[in-house]
């Protein structure tokens, strides 16, 4: 049997697969329905960062998804920007998006409008149901919305770990516990080990860490610091003045994140990890974990994004480190070729039950799940059928790896009850 045949077997029991979306933004549907959709729309999120380094500026980016202008003079600002970026991963997400539930083979000049007017229609109650269970058979999203309330059972919440620390606003009234009367740092870990434990009896599975240098923790210079913030000159205490002291005010938050990890662990949390590109990504390479991981064998640590670009040194943490899963999320919509070379090398390395193998990664367009799924699915598809043309492994092997990935592996790492 030829590759390509064998690719296209796995590709069809792939389209057929129940799986778990690993990673999203996705508020809950009622934020999607208040929003007035357009063609644009499928151009919000990931694909605002292409047109802006095609050279679009920010306030014509901004614009673009501004209801109150008209739809045709957005077009011409557009049009030209998106010749530029059209071939690029993330535009294709939109393609595939825009011809499975709009009937548009591409999006263009003369079919924008057709498009915006589908979308308006679809845009009812039930459009979540529609994309994610009936088009994507998603049985469970992992979502990062900031809130345990997403008005449905598909929707797990992950929420976040990090707040600010550098003022004294921040301590004495965080954002997770603003009615709390915080005056020390045992205080302040009270009022966060109560938030971990609220919102896992709200329905949260996991909580999301933002990958950062980190030192050795150190209470007793932590509760100095803490001191130092809360005593800063003013009545009443600043919101903007933060402490100076560059390597002071990471021994804070090197002690609040290792509490907040021991809470997680406790009330058996995933702490999820954004690593990789975004901004000054320098800040987000993976390796950075080590010393967490190092300390924390009890806890589960989800990996997101392959830390890209530094993808070889993450794999080599889920070579060393049994605490540690790693995360396909957004993967295939950065580079498909680079997904597919990482999948490879991973399977070289890891345990099957080590991989997540999809998280769309959207907030607005939910659309574009199924086109980032799409995807997916053909770089999976494909590194399973090299792997059974080559003599591998056979091709229910395939099948059983694939469905590890996509499916058992997430609802394992995060206790998830699937019961339909």
């Amino acid at each position: 049997m030829s590759l390509a045949r064998i690719a296209s077997r796995i590709r069809k029991y792939l389209e057929n697969l129940e799986i778990i979306d690993c990673h999203e933004h996705l508020p809950p549907e009622s934020v999607r329905l208040s929003k007035k959709v357009d063609v644009f729309t499928l151009f919000s999120h990931y694909t605002q960062g292409d047109l802006a380094r095609a050279g679009m500026p920010q306030e014509q980016i901004k614009n673009l998804t501004n209801p109150e202008i008209p739809l045709d003079r957005r077009w011409r600002i557009f049009a030209p920007y998106w010749e530029k970026i059209r071939w690029t991963c993330y535009s294709r997400a939109a393609l595939l998006a825009a011809k499975k539930f709009y009937q548009a083979d591409d999006i263009h000049g003369n079919n924008y409008q057709q498009i915006t007017q589908r979308m308006q229609t679809m845009n009812k109650p039930g459009i979540y149901d529609l994309v994610l269970r009936k088009t994507c058979h998603i049985r469970a999203v992992l979502t990062q919305c900031g809130s345990t309330e997403t008005e449905s059972p598909l929707l797990k919440p992950v929420m976040p770990m990090s707040y600010p620390l550098e003022t004294a606003e921040s301590l004495l009234h965080p954002p997770f516990a603003p009615e709390e009367k915080i005056k020390t740092l045992d205080d302040y870990l009270k009022a966060c080990y109560e938030y971990v434990f609220r919102v896992k009896k709200q329905g949260a599975v996991g909580l999301k860490l933002i990958c950062q240098p980190f030192g050795h923790p150190d209470r007793r210079q932590a509760i100095t610091f803490f001191r130092k913030i809360i005593s800063v000159k003013g009545s009443p205490l600043p919101r903007r003045k933060t402490w100076p002291t560059y390597p002071l005010s990471h021994v804070l938050r090197d002690y609040v994140t290792e509490e907040m990890i021991r809470f997680a662990t406790e009330k058996n949390l995933v702490v999820a990890v954004h690593t990789g590109y975004w901004g000054d990504f320098r800040s987000l390479d993976p390796l950075h974990l080590i010393p967490l991981l190092q300390r924390n064998p009890g806890t589960c640590f989800d990996i997101y994004h392959c830390g890209y670009p530094w993808v070889r040194e993450t794999l080599m943490l889920g070579k060393g480190f049994s605490n540690v899963w790693l995360n396909f999320c957004w993967t295939h919509i950065i580079s498909q070729k680079f997904a597919r070379e990482a999948l490879e090398e991973a399977l070289d390395l890891l345990p099957t039950n080590k991989i997540l193998a999809f998280g769309g990664d959207y907030r607005d367009p939910v659309e574009k799940v199924y086109g980032h799924l799409v995807m997916a699915r053909e770089n999976i598809s494909a590194v399973l059928a090299r792997r059974v043309y080559s003599g591998r492994m056979k091709e229910k092997d395939a099948l059983k790896i694939a469905r590890k990935w996509f499916l058992e592996n997430p609802s394992s790492l995060y206790r998830l009850n699937l019961q339909h």
